[in-house]
């Protein structure tokens, strides 16, 4: 594919790489300019949420949350990132992943959609960046505080 804007019917999240129904599970790579957090997403939609849980590679809890079009909470957070500032930023991204293809996610209708080669890119503002990849990778940046989470879908 050639590169250009897409129309907002595309949806980000085939049902290949998460399904609306059954739990998903992802390996993630959390990467901070000072630290990286590797591990288990686990996810799940129930009653128009996403709910789920990052568990680290030595099976600590990391943290819970559940996420709307409206809002992305955080929960039972571990101590070094249980600061509210850290959790703000956190959950911004969590909902950005999770609900870009939700009608009702504002930053989701004004994101620019566009197939760079065979990646599908969705960018917000120059802040907030999610790619999808032609192997089922899936990379977010927030480029304004340079975090990157990787995501695999463990199958």
């Amino acid at each position: 594919m050639v590169a250009g804007e897409l129309m907002r019917p595309t949806t980000f999240w085939e049902s290949e790489l998460r399904d609306p129904v059954l739990k998903n599970d992802f390996r993630i790579l959390l990467t901070t300019p000072k630290a990286e957090i590797t591990g288990i997403l686990i996810a799940k939609q129930m009653n128009g949420a996403w709910r789920g849980t990052l568990i680290n590679e030595f099976g600590l809890k990391v943290f819970d949350f559940v996420s709307t079009p409206k809002k992305c909470e955080l929960m039972n957070v571990i101590s070094f990132l249980d600061k509210w500032y850290i959790k703000k930023l956190i959950a911004s991204d969590i909902q950005f992943i999770m609900e870009i293809d939700n009608p009702d996610y504002s930053a989701g209708t004004r994101a620019q959609w566009l197939w760079i080669e065979e990646t599908l890119s969705v960018n917000y503002r120059d802040k907030k960046e999610l790619r999808r990849f032609s192997d089922g990778k899936v990379e977010y940046k927030n480029n304004k505080r340079a975090l990157s989470y990787t995501l695999t879908n463990i199958r």
